[in-house]
């Protein structure tokens, strides 16, 4: 939780905590991390898609993320099916609370989750299920931290964060590798296609070759 804080406040984001607040803990029967978000001075907007990428946070101006790790596996189908918590974000609980919070303005729900599925069709079924829970837009963990290492300077001074401090430290002794990739790439097989022609050598009846 700590990551994501000091990562929408990297992006110039006021950020409030659920438990910031005396009346917040006592109105949610379920807590969670949950965070309150507004943007400083949001860029100009535009469409941005559902799976949220490096950047993106910047077009929005108020957000309640939910914070739903669980680095221990992948967000595959059947785990969001067995989870129906993942939808707690926009519950009516949480929804009359970020209301109370933004004064009745217009907000936006995140859900930060680990990691999807590499397979495009476990994917692009993970973000479907995701999107039917009612959220707005999921993130994951790894876009976190790809922006932050991004905007920390290997040689910067972040003393008062421990957490930037330690990514500092990591990216200056080369301890982070950057990822070849930007994006998911399919991992079974293509379908089959028809071969294309080949010529082929005839043999005539006098044995003699014929292309």
């Amino acid at each position: 939780m700590q990551l994501v804080r000091e990562y929408f406040e990297l992006h110039l984001f006021h950020v409030l905590s659920y438990w910031q607040h005396e009346e917040l803990p006592a109105r949610l029967s379920e807590p969670a991390a949950l965070l309150f978000v507004e943007h400083i001075n949001p860029e100009p907007a535009r469409d941005i898609e559902f799976l949220l990428r490096p950047g993106d946070v910047a077009q929005l101006e108020r957000a309640m993320v939910e914070i739903r790790a669980w680095h221990a596996d992948r967000f595959y189908p059947s785990m969001i099916e067995s989870n129906p918590v993942l939808g707690h974000v926009v519950g009516d609980e949480a929804r009359a609370l970020a209301g109370s919070i933004f004064g009745g303005n217009g907000y936006v729900t995140i859900l930060v989750i680990g990691e999807l599925p590499q397979a495009a069709r476990q994917r692009e079924r993970s973000l479907h299920l995701l999107q039917e829970l009612g959220v707005d837009h999921v993130i994951e963990f790894p876009t976190v931290l790809q922006e932050m290492l991004a905007r920390i300077s290997a040689y910067g001074l972040y003393a008062p964060s421990q957490t930037l401090q330690t990514l500092r430290l990591l990216k200056r002794y080369n301890l982070v590798r950057w990822q070849q990739l930007e994006f998911a790439f399919p991992i079974e097989a293509p379908p089959p296609t028809n071969p294309p022609p080949v010529d082929a050598a005839v043999v005539s009846d006098e044995g003699e070759e014929a292309e």
